[in-house]
């Protein structure tokens, strides 16, 4: 393990975060923020810029080599947990978090999870409360929380790699570090990662500008449009509203969000593509249509229900005028929990109980491969159901080749044994975090369980008290703790994180 090298690239990439957080202090400037707490937040960007660059003079030179794999599996997954602890310092001397809910709300806010603790009357240093919950934050503060969400969406070393050509052939160890998980043709626009990275921010940039001007039109602030184009298009989830999207109570911005949302939910080499001349039928391989499919028929079952429940508490006359009102909520919260974003338009802990299980599973399939949603993602669930049936036919008739295929093409066997090992790992974290959790903190099960699934997938919201219209403020530290780490975990899929703990790994 060449630690200069990777304390090197951890530094650089602490030097771009306050580089982050310092900007943010133009935003608050302009909105006429407070003096002090346009002081406090320049100095916490400072001093994270000033450890970075420490960090990154003590160790100049990179040790004579470039990056290898365990110098990027290291690099990436300690830049992941010392980029979470340094952006607690906004939430801490800022808004006066304690330690613990500074590392939840840092953690889901790099990880896209979207998850909050800032409820309205939330204990804060000193013996203050923060009285209005999100809105009380500074506009500093609530740029920044939507800035660091807008990067953890695209990654941070992916994000790096597209402004650090230094890095040369030892990117591509960073890549596969960051983008762990199935891979095959399409997972890169070019040979050269940095390239690949260049022309994928570019891609999100884009569509963020453009998010931002349409939400703009539709009656958004410019303040607000800026902010929740960068939360949409990292599949994130942070408002700068306690009542999210539903506060701004429009047809257009939930309909704009939702087109946004669907998009930032599919896979970005594969649009790029589209972009560049691709047929519009190969766009749409087999992960497309099946996330596609989920997302309509989901939208239909959980439409029937909301009407059924509509129709029986009001006595209507007839149905009819439930289903549009109940396909606008249903819609927008599908695809919003589908691609992890975590928007809320309405509480869907109100919705008929037998719509819980649907909710759970599209908390946990997430998004498709290449996108900034989180999740087990689509194309994993599409290998394991082939690869049953292949399995049941075999049983049927024995001495037949039954080959495993996605888009006509034979799947490899790494990507099966990938799938098949993210398989285990995905549920015995998942399990394992949901049964801990209520010895750490009072809370039912069906709580624990959707805690749980909600930061490995980072979606979001979660159920009971953590819903749409509740929050994670309620937990004790422990817990917070513990799911901050499951959510850094979910976001690099679970391979970056868990290795760091093997023994193996940092032997010679």
């Amino acid at each position: 393990m060449n630690w200069k090298i990777t304390f090197h690239i951890v530094s650089l990439l602490l030097l771009l975060e306050g580089a982050g957080i310092s900007s943010s202090v133009i935003f608050g400037f302009f909105c006429n923020d407070p003096l002090r707490e346009n002081i406090s937040l320049a100095l916490c960007g400072f001093f994270t810029m000033f450890c970075g660059l420490c960090g990154a003079l003590l160790t100049k030179g990179k040790g004579g080599r470039q990056p290898g794999l365990r110098e990027g599996f290291a690099s990436v997954g300690l830049t992941w947990i010392v980029c979470t602890l340094f952006g607690t310092l906004p939430y801490i001397f800022c808004t006066g978090l304690y330690f613990s809910d500074a590392v939840f709300e840092a953690a889901s806010g790099i990880t896209t999870t979207g998850a909050t603790v800032l409820a309205p009357g939330l204990p804060l240093m000193g013996g203050r409360q923060l009285v209005n919950g999100i809105e009380s934050l500074s506009s500093g503060v609530l740029f920044w929380r939507s800035l660091r969400q807008w990067i953890g969406g695209g990654g941070i070393v992916v994000f790096s790699l597209a402004i650090l050509p230094f890095l040369g052939t030892g990117s591509q160890a960073l890549y596969n570090a960051e983008v762990p998980g199935v891979k095959n043709n399409h997972d890169q626009f070019t040979p050269r990662v940095a390239t690949t990275a260049k022309i994928m921010f570019a891609l999100y940039i884009i569509l963020t500008i453009l998010l931002t001007l349409l939400l703009s039109l539709g009656g958004m602030d410019i303040f607000d449009a800026v902010c929740h184009a960068m939360t949409t298009m990292a599949t994130g989830g942070f408002s700068t509203k306690n009542a999210s999207i539903a506060f701004f109570n429009s047809i257009y911005i939930e309909t704009v969000i939702t087109i946004f949302m669907f998009l930032a939910g599919c896979n970005f080499i594969l649009l790029y593509r589209v972009l560049r001349g691709l047929h519009i039928k190969e766009y749409f391989s087999e992960e497309h249509k099946v996330f596609t499919f989920i997302v309509l028929l989901s939208t239909c079952v959980l439409t029937i229900l909301l009407v059924h429940q509509k129709y029986v508490q009001t006595n209507a006359e007839t149905f009819l005028p439930l289903i549009p009102g109940a396909i606008r909520k249903t819609l927008f919260q599908v695809v919003s929990i589908i691609t992890t974003t975590g928007f809320a338009t309405d509480d869907y802990m109100l919705w008929p109980l037998s719509s819980s299980m649907l909710i759970l599973f599209l908390m946990f399939s997430g998004g498709c491969a290449g996108s900034t949603s989180g999740g087990f993602k689509v194309v994993r669930l599409l290998i394991l159901a082939k690869s049953v049936v292949a399995e049941l036919k075999r049983s049927i008739y024995p001495r037949s080749v039954q080959l495993v295929k996605l888009d006509n093409k034979k799947i490899g066997e790494e990507a099966w044994r990938n799938t098949i090992g993210f398989s285990i790992i995905f549920f015995a974290t998942l399990f394992s975090v949901a049964l801990f959790l209520p010895f750490l903190c009072k809370m039912d099960f069906a709580t624990a369980l959707f805690s749980s699934v909600t930061a490995i997938s980072n979606v979001g919201p979660g159920f009971g008290q953590c819903g749409p219209s509740g929050s994670f403020a309620w937990m004790n530290p422990p817990s917070k703790m513990l799911l901050a780490l499951e959510m850094i975990a979910g976001r690099l899929e679970l391979y970056t994180i868990l290795i760091l703990f093997m023994p193996s790994f940092w032997k010679r």
